[in-house]
């Protein structure tokens, strides 16, 4: 029975860690951006490379070895041209028109075509060399034509070290707006690109020059530092995106994950059942499961639990999970257009911060939070706890510096806003006046809504007889007004409402912003 030596313990280690990383960005992002989506199946292909180095190095006899060394040709080929890709949307910073460049089409084209001639032909590896470097376990040999795809690893691992330098340079110099943090990632990002590309073209060399004395070891750790360093980076960079600080949750998670492999793998060991093949495949079911443990809940629920049962659920489970990141700001500045305004503005200057805001992307930001404010769940997901408006008040109730503190706070001060709609010199009134007011207040402070108005009006009106009064209220008559408003009016007359909440809380946030500036 093959045993485990130091070489496959380190591609085991290293499947276990691309898979988790990859799952981890699937299990966490709320939505599915290019640079994310591509960083998932890299960081999957990945995984999947580690897999076969593993299978390749104890499967014995001729025919099993070629078949697998064939079967998996593909996992050395196309998770560079992936990390490639991640590396120019980072440069390009995800913009929808270059997502697909014409430079990553190329790289995607040799990929697949080096895949297809090395799976087909012996041109790259040559099958039919019999090369033992150990008995009973074949070496597969370089083909005369194998030095065409230690020019396409350079390539591609090269090309993508000159995109993230080339940003970094730019950041640095003042052309890219950026912040320290933003710059540590991409210096981060280049680092585990280049350890990447360096243990990549290592075991290439070695294979082509059956260079069987010298170990993979080396390289496999240089993978393994590339994913510390490029998995954390760009993970850490895709979730800033959607205003999540991971470093909390990315540790709390790895580190679960790290105890549960820990634990299984151990009593494994202990009754004997200890083969590589059987760790590596527990290892990775291991992983699976447990990274993408809510979202198996979610689809088991579907058999147990009602659609509102549902929906209860997975909130529970999605309100657990966003308190273990910190609310960070959108990590790229937006293009200032003429209807965009900076959350900073410093001399007519793009400042050195992590943040910006559309005034459409702002005001919608602004009714989304409004339409959550008795919905914790959807409100610890707003960008706005980002604002330093938001910080300020955390800091003067002395509160400590968390997302459920700063959604509370966001709570109140939204509360506060909307009633500084409130006309002045009655409590309650039916004036065109109030028309902005009690479209937001009632549903979202009161919890009743349009199509509810009309029946808690006459609840109100049953209760009042009963206690012997003949006139009705004035929420009473509020409600009734309200379930006689067209409903286009009535929700244009919702969105100026939040709209002029967003515009006083910009303005808050740009002064706010101005007198730390000054400072």
């Amino acid at each position: 029975m093959p045993q485990f030596d130091l070489q496959t313990i380190v591609a085991t280690v290293s499947f276990s860690a691309y898979l988790w990383v990859g799952l981890y960005l699937l299990s966490r992002a709320s939505t599915f951006s290019p640079l994310i989506t591509i960083s998932v199946v890299g960081s999957l292909l990945q995984s999947a490379y580690f897999f076969h180095n593993v299978a390749v190095n104890i499967v014995t006899g001729y025919e099993l070895s070629v078949a697998v060394n064939r079967l998996g040709w593909w996992t050395n080929t196309l998770p560079i041209a992936f990390w490639f890709h991640v590396s120019l949307l980072v440069w390009r910073r995800g913009k929808p028109a270059s997502i697909f460049p014409p430079i990553v089409t190329i790289i995607y084209t040799l990929a697949v075509l080096i895949t297809l001639i090395g799976y087909s032909t012996n041109l790259l590896l040559d099958y039919d060399g019999k090369f033992y470097d150990r008995p009973e376990h074949l070496y597969v040999k370089a083909g005369p034509f194998y030095w065409f795809f230690i020019v396409y690893l350079a390539l591609a691992g090269f090309g993508a070290c000159i995109n993230l330098i080339r940003l970094y340079i730019l950041m640095r110099s003042g052309k890219e707006p950026s912040s320290a943090s933003s710059r540590t990632k991409i210096v981060m990002l280049a680092t585990g690109a280049f350890c990447f590309i360096i243990g990549g073209i290592y075991l290439a060399i070695k294979v082509n020059f059956y260079l069987t004395e010298f170990p993979d070891l080396p390289a496999h750790i240089l993978l393994l530092v590339g994913l510390g360093l490029f998995g954390y980076a760009i993970t850490h960079y895709d979730l800033l995106v959607e205003g999540k600080e991971i470093g909390r949750d990315f540790a709390y998670s790895f580190i679960s994950i790290l105890l549960f492999n820990f634990i299984y793998i151990g009593s494994m060991a202990i009754v004997g059942f200890n083969s590589p093949i059987s760790v590596l495949i527990m290892t990775g079911l291991i992983t699976t499961s447990h990274t993408l443990y809510d979202r198996l809940r979610d689809i088991l629920d579907k058999f147990f639990f009602s659609k509102a049962e549902q929906v209860a659920r997975t909130e529970a489970r999605e309100y657990a999970s966003e308190l273990a990141f910190q609310p960070a700001p959108v990590p790229e500045i937006q293009p200032l257009e003429e209807n965009t305004i900076p959350l900073v503005t410093n001399q007519g200057q793009i400042p050195e911060v992590e943040g910006g805001f559309s005034q459409k992307a702002f005001k919608d930001a602004v009714r989304r939070a409004i339409s959550s404010l008795k919905n914790s769940p959807q409100l610890v997901k707003s960008p706005l706890l980002s604002l330093n408006v938001v910080e300020k008040r955390l800091k003067l109730q002395d509160l400590e510096d968390n997302r459920l503190n700063r959604a509370t706070t966001l709570k109140s001060l939204l509360t506060e806003l909307i009633e500084r709609l409130r006309p002045d010199g009655a409590i309650f009134g039916t004036s065109e006046a109030w028309r902005y007011y009690n479209s937001l207040y009632f549903p979202y402070i009161r919890e009743v809504s349009k199509k509810n108005a009309f029946a808690e009006a006459r609840r109100l009106a049953e209760e009042r007889r009963k206690n012997g009064n003949r006139e009705p209220g004035e929420i009473e008559k509020v409600l009734e007004w309200l379930s006689d408003v067209d409903e286009d009016t009535f929700y244009k007359w919702q969105r100026r409402g939040s709209d002029t909440i967003a515009e006083i809380l910009m303005e808050e946030e740009t002064n706010l912003k101005s007198v730390k500036i000054a400072v």
